[in-house]
């Protein structure tokens, strides 16, 4: 069950990503400077959120190898 959280939780990261960088676009034709500023902030925030996220997806992954090792 945790590995399929995993996997969709990875995959709605990775949309969210792309929906701000598609906001990032739209808004290219409104202000250049707000959709530079959606995007870099849109994007930073994102590898915060994913960096938690895919570091604790990893430890969970080396704690399931060391489990079925020592069973």
């Amino acid at each position: 069950m945790k590995d399929f959280v995993i996997s969709v939780n990875n995959t709605v990261l990775y949309i969210a990503l792309a929906v701000i960088w598609i906001a990032a676009l739209v808004m290219l034709s409104q202000s250049f400077l707000a959709a530079v500023s959606t995007f870099v902030v849109g994007t930073l925030s994102w590898c915060i959120i994913s960096g938690f996220w895919f570091v604790q997806s990893a430890t969970y992954e080396e704690l399931r190898k060391l489990n079925a090792k020592n069973s």
